[in-house]
């Protein structure tokens, strides 16, 4: 069984760093031309849509989706390992 919580953690772990390297991605390649970030926008986007709001800021768009979707992934990772230590799972 911890074999299992390792992995779901690891899985996390590294969906959480695609996401940062798709917001390094967004400053490096603005136009998506790069190939890997072309397939890491691919991965990140259906998870990051859910949380897509966008604040207008002077003539420029702030997109707080990666931020709120990196917090909800902490929360998720939080309650497994807190479950996983009351040996609930």
């Amino acid at each position: 069984m911890d074999i299992i919580i390792e992995l779901i953690l690891k899985v996390l772990d590294l969906y959480a760093l695609l996401i940062l390297v798709n917001i390094l991605g967004t400053w490096i390649d603005p136009y998506n031309q790069i190939i890997i970030f072309q397939w890491i926008r691919k991965i990140t986007e259906p998870y990051l849509r859910i949380f897509r709001i966008v604040i207008p800021i002077g003539n420029m768009n702030f997109d707080v989706s990666a931020i709120l979707g990196l917090m909800v992934i902490e929360m998720i990772r939080a309650i497994f390992i807190r479950t996983a230590s009351l040996g609930m799972l």
